[in-house]
């Protein structure tokens, strides 16, 4: 299905909506682009626009609020453009009080490391915790993404063209050339078999079997290291602003759910793995 922004543009402003919705509900269908253009509109069903709301959740965190303005993007632009009624209401998420996933103490992540001895796997843990990284941010993570001098790892999302800097913790400067120089990977730098992007299930793996090895009984997933990360952060008395901007939220509300801001200089931040 080709998407027509101009006369969705056209039949909001017809409709007298707001400048600002306007923007928003043009966004969010710019966004669904790639997935529109997959079907033919009459073949476009609310069981498959739940599936990628759902592919949204998993990768790329989107927020309760934003779930609903997609839907309601998608169910204007159906109404308006193509003239067809599409109840999405159904799907639409529940007020539900947020629950952030387990998070562990510095201490746990100390020993997960710890009794970690492949080193490929010891690099996934430290990745994962020291940058906050979220699952498919380490799967697509290249070795050019990643600078050493500077002590940055340079993060783009190539669907949604956005990109954020992190910090690259003094503790991977050091064993990431051993890493390199052992397993001489080609472009990613956690490689799978062929130089292929390692995947996910291998990586929760590594996450699991390390938790089991520091005798934790709580689940633990690459998810609950990003948590922690984050927690540890505010912990330490970094800023929520300039967390909310490592981890990548696009509202400060999802970050706020960690714990009470607290002012910091974001000069002074060091990565929690550095200070385990």
């Amino acid at each position: 299905m080709k998407i027509n922004i101009e006369l969705f543009r056209n039949q909001l402003q017809t409709h007298k909506y707001s400048e600002s919705s306007i923007h928003s509900y043009i966004n969010c269908i710019k966004q669904l682009k790639h997935f529109f253009q997959k079907y033919e509109s009459n073949a476009i069903t609310i069981e498959l626009i739940k599936n990628h709301i759902s592919w949204l959740i998993q990768e790329k965190s989107i927020s309760q609020s934003y779930q609903k303005q997609i839907l309601f993007a998608i169910q204007k632009y159906f109404d308006l453009v193509l003239n067809k009624e599409l109840n999405l209401s159904a799907i639409y998420p529940r007020r539900l009080e947020y629950h952030l996933p387990n998070c562990i103490s510095k201490l746990q992540i100390k020993e997960m490391i710890d009794k970690t001895a492949n080193l490929k796997h010891k690099i996934i843990l430290c990745l994962l915790y020291s940058a906050g990284l979220r699952l498919f941010e380490l799967l697509n993570l290249r070795i050019k993404d990643i600078d050493l001098v500077n002590k940055k790892i340079h993060i783009l999302h190539v669907k949604d063209k956005t990109e954020r800097i992190v910090m690259l913790s003094y503790s991977l400067t050091e064993i990431l050339p051993k890493y390199y120089e052992k397993y001489k990977p080609v472009s990613f730098v956690v490689e799978g078999q062929g130089g292929k992007a390692y995947s996910g299930k291998s990586v929760q793996e590594v996450v699991k079997q390390a938790a089991s090895r520091s005798g934790l009984i709580i689940p633990v997933t690459p998810q609950c290291l990003r948590h922690s990360f984050a927690s540890h952060l505010i912990e330490n008395g970094t800023d929520i602003h300039y967390v909310q901007e490592l981890l990548g939220h696009q509202s400060i509300k999802t970050t706020e759910n960690y714990t009470h801001t607290s002012d910091f200089s974001k000069t002074n931040i060091q990565s929690p793995l550095d200070i385990l």
